[in-house]
């Protein structure tokens, strides 16, 4: 049998000074691969990058949550953010070294989803964006991977389209499930948020001033339900009036309700992300042919009040929204149907030949 001989290299090897004085060696197999690692290191140096560090994408991407975000977000917004990271982003580079990653590998991570929602995609973009910046204001890197030409592709998410008051007498007719039932009332009455709703005790409803006081929230995880003070802004603490139709029908549940929660699981505790789920399907299934979320409900309130006449600032302040900017995004979106349908009734009679 033939010995296969393996090429031995006589490898070349090259000092730099580093900025505390120490030195880091190179070496490459011919002068000319020495030569350009010598030129790349120096660059680095000269930028502010530490190329002794072994730093990589996993271990920073972990300080950099615990850093810049967990002591500020919600834990709904922490919750997307280890989701994006672990799902799409960490099982590509997460074992890199942050010097090491090329732009290759993220435009990699982005064609992993490129039959993902422009959603998604938009939110690892910021999320790689927004962790390459720190490590490059660190001196981890010279210049982030993710080049300024990368844009979200994808389906963008579908529009939001309130009910019509047809098909919001209709769901509130077919959904017969008590809980079910209070849970679309209050929605489609209040415009409460999800969470505000599932975090509603009775001693927030003021019968005799026939007003409800947002004050709590409720967090939903796959374990546990958090219902706090802690609400999504500021703003969101806010009186709502309480229609007839909502007092009358939140009047007889308290009648044979054990629990503080308006909404409540058997056990008088608040809903679980598991129950809320199997609560929503009996909301959604009765209304085939719509797009019915509990945020569509929320949308649809809003869309109630502007076509009621109420002014900006009401309504910004009835929907919790913490700027006016929010309100307006409704309003515009409401203002252009409704000037579609009105244009679309002027052409009707300017053709009409009888």
């Amino acid at each position: 049998m033939a010995k296969t001989t393996q090429k031995k290299y006589q490898y070349k090897t090259k000092a730099i000074q580093l900025p505390d004085g120490t030195r880091k060696y190179l070496r490459g197999k011919t002068q000319e691969e020495l030569d350009e690692k010598v030129l790349k290191a120096q660059i680095l140096v000269n930028s502010g990058v530490d190329i002794c560090s072994e730093e990589t994408f996993g271990h920073f991407a972990q300080m950099w949550y615990d850093i810049y975000k967990k002591p500020y977000l919600r834990e709904s917004s922490l919750n997307m953010i280890k989701y994006v990271l672990n799902q799409h982003i960490l099982p590509f580079i997460g074992g890199y070294r942050l010097r090491d990653i090329s732009p290759m590998q993220i435009q990699a991570i982005m064609a992993s989803v490129s039959d993902k929602s422009n959603s998604l995609q938009s939110k690892i973009l910021v999320l790689l964006r927004n962790i390459f910046r720190a490590a490059q204001d660190n001196g981890l890197i010279a210049k982030s991977p993710v080049s300024t030409m990368l844009k979200p592709a994808g389906k963008k998410t579908q529009e939001k389209v309130a009910l019509t008051p047809q098909e919001s007498r209709l769901l509130l007719e077919r959904v017969t499930n008590p809980r079910a039932r209070t849970f679309l009332l209050i929605a489609l009455h209040t415009g409460m948020r999800r969470g505000e709703i599932l975090g509603l005790h009775w001693e927030d409803i003021d019968f005799s001033n026939k007003l409800i006081h947002v004050q709590r929230n409720a967090v939903l995880t796959e374990t546990t339900t958090t219902v706090s003070e802690n609400l999504k802004t500021a703003a969101g603490v806010r009186t709502i009036p309480l229609t007839e139709e909502l007092e009358a029908w939140l009047l007889a549940r308290k009648k044979n309700s054990h629990s503080q929660y308006v909404i409540a699981m058997e056990n008088h505790k608040p809903l679980t992300k598991s129950s809320y789920k199997s609560m929503w399907k009996l909301i959604e299934r009765e209304l085939p042919e719509a797009h019915v979320t509990a945020h569509i409900l929320r949308h649809t309130y809003i869309t109630r009040l502007f076509e009621a006449g109420l002014d900006i600032k009401e309504v910004q302040y009835l929907a919790g929204h913490s700027t006016v900017d929010m309100t307006l995004r409704v309003y515009t979106h409401y203002d252009r149907r409704s000037r579609e349908a009105q244009t679309a009734e002027k052409v009707r009679n300017a053709l009409r030949t009888s």
